[in-house]
């Protein structure tokens, strides 16, 4: 059951219920109840939002398939990207931007010192 999956992984992950809640912006009370199985039948979204906390992806969950290599694959990390970026605000969205490319200049080996003049 989903239940059993969830505890399985959060407590692998030494994780409490308060901070899979406050990863996840589910409820402690409503993971508590998944985890004991009152609550059966999480919606999707429910189970993206658990797999996001968990940096696997939703089959893995669900226990489709073994969490060996979590979010390596490309296609993994492009659904878990994807799925963040659609709930940012503008703010949050413009700071991404911005460590996007820190990132592409760190690549291409620029100076520190060109950096801090971006900056």
């Amino acid at each position: 059951m989903i239940g059993e999956r969830v505890k399985e992984m959060r407590v692998k992950k030494q994780l409490s219920l308060s901070e899979l809640a406050e990863r996840t912006k589910i409820t402690k009370s409503y993971l508590s109840n998944i985890e004991r199985n009152i609550s059966t039948n999480p919606t999707i979204d429910v189970i993206q939002k658990l797999a996001i906390g968990f940096k696997v992806h939703p089959s893995v969950l669900l226990n489709w398939e073994e969490d060996k290599k979590g979010l390596q694959s490309t296609n993994d990390s492009l659904t878990y990207i994807k799925y963040r970026i659609n709930s940012m605000n503008n703010e949050q969205l413009r700071e991404l931007k911005d460590y996007v490319e820190v990132i592409e200049w760190k690549r291409k080996k620029i100076s520190l010192s060109d950096l801090i003049k971006f900056i």
